[in-house]
């Protein structure tokens, strides 16, 4: 896992004004991939898992209200948003999961409330699972394990 410097990116297309997104990008590869993510505010973590086939797009407004009293961290999976996938990639829960559980280690994320929904369910759910000690509760929403 190393961090990349955003300059060295093309990653924001045309379309999205930092009025729509207002957020630094940052970014990191993990497995190969280059992982989009923001990381933004202060206090107790909450952690954004989209679904298929969105990304941390969806989550822009929560962010926007939550980051004055929460750090609030949504990542990109691979070959969604603005991350990208090698050529390998497979795009199963199993895959996403383990991008997953290497970003919140490399983070050090402890202590989070994790958000999911979708297919952000199963792999959000997986994650908790392997890591239980990094995660002090969940919000559920419109998804099945």
């Amino acid at each position: 896992m190393n961090n990349i410097d955003a300059n060295q990116i093309a990653t924001r297309p045309d379309w999205l004004t930092k009025e729509m997104f207002p957020f630094e990008s940052q970014f990191m590869e993990i497995r190969g991939h280059q992982v989009h993510f923001v990381d933004e505010g202060q206090g107790p973590t909450i952690l954004f898992i989209h679904g298929n086939p969105t990304w941390s797009f969806l989550y822009r407004h929560l962010i926007k209200g939550l980051s004055g009293q929460y750090r609030c961290v949504a990542m990109d999976f691979p070959g969604f948003g603005l991350s990208s996938a090698d050529a390998d990639y497979g795009y199963t829960p199993p895959e996403h999961t383990a991008v997953l559980s290497e970003f919140v280690r490399s983070l050090n994320l402890t202590d989070a409330i994790i958000l999911f929904h979708d297919w952000g369910g199963p792999i959000g759910l997986s994650a908790v699972e392997e890591m239980p000690d990094r995660f002090r509760g969940m919000i559920i929403g419109n998804t099945w394990a």
